[in-house]
């Protein structure tokens, strides 16, 4: 089943707003996403201090109430967000440290920080990539990197994309932690009148299919630029859906339901959406532009082009079937030829 016994408990009663409630949060990150996650937190909470790196980003909402950047017609009031490109200040105002920088930035983003700047407070990812220079998971670099205890640590992802989020499309998202409890913080936060967050244990399970979602949609991408039509590209998906399922159960074997919508859901919108970065960078590899050149061509950061080489040395370990994966590798990092490959892994299945 797409949608969870609980979110689906979720839609039924009309969303009551309540008093807003008093987390301490700050958002870190200035592009789509993270405007997006500001607009959805500032209808719930008393205290949002927002951390951005370019000084007109900081004008522009404090000033005007607009990213003039990203989203550039929804409106952030001032009033209720304090934004600032001031990293250790926006951190210390903050219980919760919200984390929606590119991960080919994360590392660059977080080094002013000192780790005890971050070892007592419980940070939120939400970040859909893997660390490019480590090929570590987002949550496993916080643990490492910043001594952050994984009991502090939660993702929220699902299928979103934040143009819709600017339009207050009806979104289900999930909050993943070991720690129920903060699990339970997260989703509260992110729920209001058009998003519904339900809570997850499974953090390791929902970070790698993130990775790996990505991944498959760059090749519905490509597909589509070599000329391959819906029909084919679905079943290209289900293969997808299947390679995707069988590594996260070997990687971290567990209960989990793969179907549920922060893994199968997140994979199909990354595939299909026109808001999708990932698709659109597989589209110009599909059309015969390099790697190099695609990636100049794109204003942000196709996640799948780094989940790939990832999930590529993780597999050295794993011995895992994911020809798709391989595939898609050998044509972003080994420079085989696009329409061959991409034909002879449709081959495969047939």
């Amino acid at each position: 089943m797409l949608i969870e016994q609980n979110l689906m408990e979720d839609i039924l009663p009309p969303f009551k707003k309540k008093t807003r409630l008093r987390y301490r949060v700050a958002v870190i990150g200035g592009g789509s996403w993270a405007t997006a996650i500001v607009k959805i937190l500032s209808a719930n909470l008393e205290h949002i201090h927002w951390w951005v790196r370019e000084e007109e980003i900081v004008e522009g909402v404090s000033k005007y109430g607009h990213n003039p950047k990203y989203l550039s017609s929804t409106f952030i009031n001032p009033k209720d967000v304090k934004i600032s490109n001031d990293l250790k200040q926006v951190v210390a105002k903050a219980d919760y440290v919200i984390i929606v920088t590119p991960s080919a930035f994360l590392q660059k983003t977080l080094e002013p920080l000192k780790k005890s700047r971050l070892n007592h407070k419980k940070i939120i990812t939400a970040v859909k990539g893997i660390i490019p220079e480590t090929l570590q998971f987002i949550t496993d670099f916080l643990h490492t990197e910043f001594s952050i205890p994984m009991n502090n640590i939660a993702m929220i992802s699902g299928p979103s994309h934040a143009e819709e989020i600017a339009q207050e499309k009806f979104t289900f998202l999930t909050a993943a932690s070991e720690n129920q409890e903060l699990a339970a913080d997260v989703a509260k936060m992110f729920t209001n009148r058009y998003v519904r967050a339900s809570v997850s244990k499974d953090i390791k399970g929902a970070e790698l299919a993130v990775v790996m979602k990505n991944i498959y949609a760059l090749g519905a991408g490509i597909y589509s630029g070599l000329g391959y039509g819906d029909n084919f590209i679905a079943a290209y998906i289900a293969n997808g859906v299947r390679e995707m399922k069988n590594f996260v159960r070997k990687v971290f074997p567990g209960e989990r339901c793969l179907d549920d919508s922060v893994y199968l859901g997140d994979l199909l919108v990354t595939s299909y959406s026109r808001f999708s970065r990932n698709r659109t960078f597989g589209s110009m590899i599909g059309h015969g532009l390099s790697v190099r050149v695609a990636q100049l061509e794109m204003s942000m950061i196709a996640e799948g082009y780094f989940a790939v080489k990832c999930i590529h040395e993780m597999n050295k370990t794993f011995q895992a079937d994911i020809p798709i994966s391989e595939t898609i590798y050998g044509i972003l990092y080994e420079s085989n030829n696009v329409s061959s490959e991409m034909k002879r892994i449709a081959e495969y299945y047939i």
